[in-house]
């Protein structure tokens, strides 16, 4: 048993030997490695384009505007104005007009034509579609007929004057009536529908006076004196005629010791 013992580690110290030996033999060369690869230059980056900013959309409304009458016939030449938030002006073509690219907003658009009844209307524009606006002008209304003149009334017709043919002998009149040392004395002596005649004798001054209705012719029977006519001083004496047409200031002064005596006729005035 020890024998055999003996035999087996010597087998075992034998065959580990081998083993030994056998790792000492002379080295393999290394194995052939495969050439290096050669890497392609790394690609550029391409280059890159600035951001572009976005484009704002433009927020604007668009006025699709036509005028017409009752009748529907379009209008031509309306003038259109608008007020607001932008103001334009312009007139229709034909009876209709746009109005493009208008800010958003509130707005008063106002429609003028001659001879038509002007309109205007209240509107929000806003970013879209056209926005129509149909618009009907009436007609101005046919002016009022002038009133009829009133109807004259008919002229007063002057009384009747039983007016007869008179002679006068001026210088007995004279002798009857004389004024003596009175201021003054006015005495008639005839008158008709249309003219009436006075002898006037005057010792104080005859104040500025008018006649509206008659125009006066003055002769001076005797005495002397001037006669203020519209602020025209004009000399009297015995033989001077003076005419004063109506609606003209006039007044006589006296100047010497006697009286100024002058016949005074009026025509336009009556009894």
């Amino acid at each position: 048993m020890r024998n055999l013992i003996l035999g087996v580690v010597v087998l075992m110290l034998a065959g580990n030997f081998d083993i030994q030996a056998g790792s000492r033999q002379a080295p393999q060369p290394p194995p052939a490695q495969p050439p290096p690869q050669t890497q392609p230059p790394p690609a550029k980056p391409a280059p890159t384009k600035p951001a572009q900013p976005q484009r704002r959309v433009a927020r604007t409304a668009t006025l699709a505007i036509s005028v017409a009458d009752p009748s529907g016939t379009p209008i031509p030449n309306v003038l259109v104005t608008v007020e607001g938030t932008a103001s334009r002006s312009t007139r229709t073509e034909g009876g209709r007009i746009a109005l493009e690219e208008l800010p958003v907003g509130r707005y008063t658009v106002r429609f003028e034509q001659e001879g038509f009844i002007t309109v205007e209307r209240d509107l929000t524009a806003t970013a879209g579609k056209p926005i129509e606006i149909k618009v009907t002008l009436k007609p101005l209304p046919a002016p009022l007929p002038a009133p009829a003149p009133p109807t004259p009334e008919p002229a007063a017709r002057k009384p009747a004057i039983d007016a007869k043919p008179a002679m006068f002998d001026v210088p007995g009149v004279i002798e009857k009536e004389f004024v003596g040392r009175g201021a003054g004395k006015t005495t008639p002596l005839a008158c008709g529908a249309d003219g009436a005649a006075s002898l006037i004798q005057l010792n104080q001054p005859l104040q500025s006076h008018v006649h509206d209705d008659a125009d006066e012719f003055i002769y001076v029977v005797a005495g002397e004196g001037s006669a203020s006519v519209q602020g025209a001083t004009q000399k009297l004496k015995a033989g001077t005629l003076l005419f004063v047409p109506r609606g003209t200031s006039h007044g006589l002064t006296v100047s010497g010791r006697n009286p100024l005596i002058v016949l005074s006729t009026r025509a336009g005035r009556g009894c």
